[in-house]
């Protein structure tokens, strides 16, 4: 099967990119650090070597949605650097944090 971007061949994850793409911009930056909290929780050990990587694979440029946002960009690059096992793990946490977002905000 042919994926037109890397993250196709994931459905969680192309799930909850487009759940992410119709969030209100207002309240992106809150999601992002709150990935990026959840990221901190489980892969703080492994930080250093996590940004070494994260540099290594650097995008040529910032020109997808989820891009214009440093933080979401950051947590996004990461799970793209994840081993399989790894990315489906940190995927449901983020998808956890953000329907408890959107529950909270809907409130």
């Amino acid at each position: 099967m042919q994926y037109n971007r890397w993250y196709d061949k994931y459905p969680d994850l192309k799930s909850l990119l487009e759940l992410l793409e119709k969030v209100d911009e207002n309240y992106i930056e809150i999601i992002a650090q709150d990935f990026i909290q959840i990221i901190l929780e489980k892969y703080n050990n492994k930080f250093d070597e996590t940004i070494k990587k994260l540099s290594d694979n650097a995008p040529p440029g910032y020109n997808r949605w989820y891009d214009k946002n440093y933080n979401l960009h950051t947590c996004i690059e990461f799970l793209k650097i994840l081993e399989d096992n790894e990315k489906s793990k940190l995927i449901n946490s983020f998808i956890i944090s953000l329907m408890s977002f959107i529950t909270n905000v809907d409130q």
